[in-house]
């Protein structure tokens, strides 16, 4: 039996809500447990029923979904964001990656991209709409000299493991060093491929075939 995925839906739009709420309430062990309509509430039930996964809109009255995305991850890491958003702007994207979301999804996406990507970031994993994707590895790529900013093999490790959604503390015990050392080597990483989230990292390495999701 599949463990059941608690979700938290947050966007000022009710007809919005109604609609993502109606996918997701088809999908096996997946269970809305609150809606919010503003920032403050969502802050609220956050703090009160502790859901898996924050799905959350980019524009609301009280706050923005890029302050929220902050707030979760930095007050409620257990929590793991899923912005939904109209827009695919460069600044919005770089914006909620940036602020910690695990993943970023345009509102016109189907029914089964929208479950898949909730059970991807409860499991620790990155999932971006394949046209933020394509962005994401663009403007990294633009910024960046592959022939000089190899991966080590150690690297190379440290983000394999990342790409499965271990924290570094999980990864520091997989590999028989310090949480300390894994931030070090993260720092590199984000360093050689020019970017600022662990999501943007794995991302771009997996497009590029520096690592693999095989098992």
């Amino acid at each position: 039996m599949q463990q059941l995925i608690r979700v938290v839906l947050v966007d000022d739009h009710a007809l919005v809500r109604a609609g993502i709420r109606e996918y997701l309430d088809r999908a096996e062990a997946i269970d809305v447990i609150g809606e919010a309509d503003s920032g403050i509430q969502a802050q609220s039930l956050i703090r009160d029923l502790l859901p898996d996964v924050a799905l959350v809109d980019i524009k609301m009255a009280d706050m923005s979904g890029i302050e929220l995305t902050e707030w979760i991850t930095s007050e409620h890491q257990s929590t793991r964001v899923l912005v939904i958003s109209a827009y695919d702007d460069d600044a919005y994207v770089t914006a909620a990656l940036d602020a910690g979301a695990s993943g970023y999804l345009l509102k016109n996406t189907s029914p089964v991209q929208l479950t898949e990507a909730v059970r991807s970031v409860a499991a620790g994993e990155a999932t971006l709409d394949p046209s933020v994707a394509t962005k994401v590895i663009k403007m990294a790529t633009s910024r960046t000299d592959r022939s000089s900013n190899e991966l080590s093999s150690r690297e190379l490790e440290v983000l394999e493991l990342v790409a499965r959604g271990l924290t570094n503390k999980d990864i520091a015990g997989e590999l028989f060093i310090s949480a300390r050392t894994v931030q070090g080597h993260l720092r590199r990483v984000f360093e050689k491929l020019n970017v600022t989230t662990r999501t943007e990292a794995v991302t771009v390495s997996l497009a590029r075939g520096l690592i693999s999701l095989d098992a």
